[in-house]
Parts: structure tokens; sequence; C-alpha cells
């Protein structure tokens, strides 16, 4: 199981080992190197001492300091002392000593260098040049000559044992530093972690009050972090989306059975009314096709209830093409005609031939159809319905105008609801069942468009919305 908590504590720990573990390099390495820059200096203090007594002694080179002058204390624990032939002039007492290097420097210059022996470890040695002022010589019956002068080479070597042991002991100390910061930043990093998780429980408990029968239940900001108000205030919404889907789905719920009761009402009491006594043929028939109606307008209700159901789940997404709308317009038109010519309307269009959209044509075709019948449905004796489409800097504007009796102010704002009847009265003569405009404005979304009702004393406008291709 993933832990939040074991997350942020092995993270911190990571962090703090990284920096750890650098600082200890980066002090590691500085005290090897003053370490070894003051074991060099005494290497090259010891080889100017070395240096300040070796002198000419009739014509040869010799090591002799001066009898008063303790040199011990300023010497290495192992030198030489070799002239330009490689014979050595003096060296240290029998004892280890390193791998001496062949290589000279300069003249003047220091050569360092680290050598190993194997079991007698490693040793820091410095080579150094120098030259020998040369020696003055008189014969009896000669001028005074000199000897010319000469160059020796002086080796110093020490050691790097101690250097290696006061290593060995400081990275000893700096380990034991190490475990103890881990251990006081580990309880540290458990600590930090339960307190940043805290408001995490909070929120938690308080979700847990969130149920179907208290879905009005929602977080206080005020009390957390800052950096949580943002989750906060998403919850929340999350919240009252949550709730109104609920309120929705129970409204839903409530208007689907409400209005198949109806229905199922008057099939079964029209049942029970044939069945108290024998009928003729004719009732029976007026009765069957009492029923037959009835369930025609049940299944259309289920059909309609299915492709919203369908559309809400995401599974009638539009199959796009290019459509020539006037003659998408002019089927429905046609389809229309007999309705409108029962109550003496004048259906019309006023869309361009060449005015084509980037739709799915058989959804569209249930939008308009829906416009168009509530059109005729609703409107005036002897009124007119007329079907218009432009292009307009909002995209393409698809509008159906009626001369009906106009909706409610109040209405408006609602006609696209599921269900929502503007006067129930009058879509029980029509067979309305309010699912037409819901339907056509969840058609319109999928397109990306949107979809308006606008209405006044002179008739109603439909205005389909949408984005061009």
């Amino acid at each position: 199981m993933r832990s939040l908590r074991l997350k942020l504590i092995l993270g911190s720990l990571f962090v703090l080992g990284t920096v750890i573990i650098s600082f200890g390099l980066f002090v590691y390495f500085a005290k090897s190197r003053a370490l070894l820059s003051v074991m060099d200096g005494r290497l090259a203090a010891g080889v100017k001492a070395l240096a300040s007594h070796v002198e000419r002694d009739s014509g040869r080179l010799i090591f002799a300091p001066a009898e008063d002058y303790d040199i011990r204390g300023e010497l290495p624990p192992a030198y030489r002392i070799i002239d330009e032939q490689g014979r050595e002039i003096a060296r240290s007492a029998a004892g280890s000593s390193p791998a001496w290097p062949v290589e000279r420097p300069v003249e003047g210059r220091s050569l360092l260098a680290t050598m190993g022996t194997g079991k007698d470890g490693r040793w820091r040695v410095v080579t150094f040049s120098s030259r020998i002022s040369g020696e003055q010589d008189r014969a009896e019956e000669n001028e005074p000559s000199m000897t010319p002068a000469a160059v020796v080479t002086i080796q110093c070597a020490t050691p790097l044992g101690p250097i290696s042991h006061e290593l060995r002991e400081f990275v000893s100390q700096l380990a034991v530093l190490a475990l103890a910061a881990f251990l006081i930043a580990g309880g540290g990093s458990f600590l930090l972690a339960g307190r940043a998780l805290r408001p995490i429980r909070r929120i938690n408990e308080a979700l847990a009050n969130v149920s179907e029968t208290r879905l009005d239940e929602r977080l206080d900001p005020r009390p957390f972090d800052k950096e949580l108000h943002p989750l906060i205030g998403q919850l929340n919404a999350a919240l009252d989306r949550l709730e109104e889907a609920f309120r929705r789905e129970r409204q839903f719920t409530a208007d689907v059975s409400h209005e198949l009761r109806t229905p199922v009402a008057g099939i079964l009491s029209t049942i029970e009314v044939l069945l108290r006594k024998e009928r003729s043929e004719k009732e029976l028939r007026e009765a069957h096709e009492d029923n037959l109606e009835i369930g025609r307008s049940m299944q259309s209700m289920i059909e309609r209830l299915l492709l919203l159901a369908r559309m809400d789940a995401g599974k009638a997404s539009p199959r796009r093409q290019s459509t020539p709308l006037a003659a998408l317009v002019g089927e429905i038109l046609a389809a229309a005609g007999p309705e409108a010519q029962k109550r003496n309307l004048r259906l019309s269009q006023d869309v361009d031939a060449a005015l084509r959209a980037d739709i799915d044509p058989d959804q569209m075709k249930i939008v308009l159809a829906n416009l168009v019948d509530n059109a005729v449905r609703y409107n005036r004796p002897d009124g007119s319905v007329t079907v218009g489409a432009r292009r307009s800097p909002e995209g393409l504007v698809v509008e159906v105008r009626d001369s009906g009796m106009g909706i409610p102010a109040d209405q408006l704002p609602l006609v696209f609801d599921r269900f929502h009847r503007v006067d129930s009265s009058r879509s029980e003569e029509t067979g309305g069942c309010g699912l037409g405009l819901s339907i056509a404005r969840k058609i319109v979304e999928a397109h990306g468009g949107r979809i308006l009702a606008s209405s006044g004393p002179s008739g109603s406008v439909f205005s389909i919305i949408l984005p061009e291709a």
C-alpha cells in the first residue's frame, strides 16, 4: 500500500542524505588537501635545511651541518642528497624509505610526488635541485681559479600513514554525525509529515459526513492553510455539482413517474371498463385505438428518454458532414406541412441554397423538427412559421420564428429543462411531453454551439448558433 507519509519521510531523508554526503565529501577533500599542504610545507622546509648544509670541500660535495646546529628537528623521516652523476652524498639513517623517483626537476624548482612501497605504505616525496657555488683554488705560481658550480638533487619523504589515520578518524566522526542527523531528521520528518497531513485527515472527516441524504455539507476554508484553499474550493464546487446532479436525478425520476403514470392509468382504466361487461366490436375497436395512441405516446417518450440517456453518457457524438441547409430545412417543413395546413399556418424558409454547414444531418433534423413542431403546435390560427439561416461574426445562425402566443418572461430560462411545460393544459392538448427542447439543447451543445430562446407579443424566436468549421 502506498503511503504519502512514507513518501514525505523518504523524500526528506533523501534530500538530507544528499546534502550530508555532498558536504561530507567537500569537507573530507578540503581537510585532505589542507593536511597534504601542511606536509608539503614541512618537506619544503626540510629540503631547504638540507640544501643550506651542502658545501664543497677540496673539490668534493659534502653534507656538513654546523656542530652547534641541531638539524634533526628540521629533517623529515627519510631523505637523500645526490650529485649530478647520481652518487649519494648523504642519506637518512637506515629504515623505511620510499622508492625514490628518478625524475629531476629544473634547477631551483621542486617536484612533488606520492610513492608507494607495498607494505610500507605510501610516501609523500619532494625532489629539489640546487646549485652549489664553485670553490676558489690558488697555486704557488699561477693565478687563483674557480672550480665550476655543481648541481645537487635533494629528496625528502615522509609517510602518508598519519594523514590516512587522521582522515579515517575524521570519516568515522562524520559517519557518527550523519547517523545522528538521520535519526533526528527521521523523527522530525515523521512528526512534520503527520502535521502536514493533518488537514487532509480533517478534510476526510468532513467529507465522511456527506451522503445522498446530506449533500448540503460544505468545507469551511478558513481553518485551513491558504495553500489548501484552492483544493477546498474545488471540493465544494464538486459537492455543488453532485448535489445539483442528485436534485436533477430525483426531479427526473419524479417527472418520468408522473408522465408515465397518466398514460398507464388511462390504459388500465380503459381495460377495466372493457372488462365490466360485454362490449360490441365498435366499442372494442375504439378502446383499442385509444390504447394504441397512448402506447405510441409512451413509446415516443421512452425513445426520447433513451436518446437523452445516450447523450448524457457521451454515446451519441455527432457524425459531422458538409450538409446543404436549404434542403434540410425544406425536408423539415415538408414533414410539418399537413399539421400546419390543418391550422391554416404559412410555412416558409429564408436559407441561401449555397449555404452549407458541418453538422450531423440526422441529429440536426431532430433539433429543427422539434422547433418547427413546437412553432406549429403553439401558434395562432392563420399564423406563420419561418426558418432562416445566415452567417454572422458569432458563427452560423439558424432561426425558427413563429407568430404564436409567446412565452412568459419568467418561463424563458426554464424552457430547455426536462419535462418543463410552459402551459401544461395546452401540452396535454397538443401531446407534448416536455423533452423536445432538452434534446435539442443537448444536440446543439454536442456540436459545440448553443441554443437561445426569446419571445414577445408577436411570437417566439429560437436561435441555434453553431461555430464555423
